[in-house]
């Protein structure tokens, strides 16, 4: 089930994404030209297309980026080569519009981002953030706060705040007497993400985790808990908890939604 407000699901990477929040969504981002790139992108087709070659990327330089982890920068920790930052996608049938930083900035004084994930949300926090910075009239005046789960980067001279809030699931994991119980119908602390003016959200890899690496003992699916269950079957139920609580929630006039699909890998 997907909530009825006025949710879009990309599924490729953070550079899809924020040209679909700048073109598609009619979001800040976009430079809006003669040529009408922006409303021809809006009727576009943006998951069908390529990448391509394009000496112009990337949009931001990571060494010159304060929100860069080190553990997530390629050239820090000695890859040699940059060509494979120099790419773009490219719809079939549209261009879309270079992301403007600056104009984004602009538009979304006063706003606040958040996104809200596992570590891919994290990795596009990022992004967003070092692409803003990049944009930012010098000296940049940006705050950086990290915690768990909720990190942020302010831009002062802007007042905007970028949001990361840090969750694998969406829904609940409760330490309880039995074990940790991963609770379908339940999201306590949902409540923390009111108030955005934009929600990018995204949930998969750890619903697939077994072993060592899964978190969970049990799963809790109304008032029947199971030692396991299938789990695109879990991942669904869970899911439309969040979809029901987008739509008795979220103010569709002040908030926009977006559900980031599934990523194939992104531990490379």
């Amino acid at each position: 089930m997907l909530p009825r407000v006025g949710l879009v699901i990309c599924r490729r990477g953070w550079v899809l994404m924020t040209m679909a929040l700048a073109a598609a969504a009619h979001l800040p981002g976009a430079r809006r030209s003669s040529s009408g790139s922006a409303a021809a992108a809006a009727g576009c087709d943006l998951f069908q297309g390529r990448w391509v070659a394009d000496k112009s990327y990337p949009l931001y330089d990571a060494s010159a980026c304060p929100f860069v982890p080190d553990v997530f920068d390629c050239r820090r920790n000695g890859r040699p080569d940059d060509a494979y930052l120099k790419f773009r996608w490219s719809p079939a049938n549209c261009r879309l519009p270079r992301f403007d930083g600056a104009d984004f900035l602009r538009r979304w004084r006063g706003k606040t981002v958040m996104f809200v994930g596992d570590s891919l949300s994290m990795n596009q926090w990022v992004s967003l953030a070092c692409m803003l910075h990049a944009a930012a009239l010098s000296p940049v005046r940006a705050t950086l706060t990290t915690g768990e789960p909720v990190s942020s980067v302010r831009f002062e001279d802007y007042d905007l705040l970028v949001v990361l809030y840090h969750t694998t699931f969406l829904v609940d994991v409760v330490q309880e007497d039995v074990g940790r119980v991963l609770k379908l119908d339940s999201m306590r602390n949902a409540s923390a993400w009111l108030g955005a003016h934009l929600l990018v959200f995204n949930t998969w890899h750890w619903w697939t985790y077994r072993g060592a690496s899964q978190v969970w003992d049990y799963v809790q699916d109304g008032n029947s808990t199971y030692r396991d269950m299938d789990r695109l079957t879990a991942f669904s139920k869970g899911l439309s908890t969040w979809a029901r609580w987008v739509d008795a929630n979220i103010d569709a006039s002040k908030t926009r939604v977006f559900f980031q699909g599934i990523s194939p890998s992104h531990y490379m």
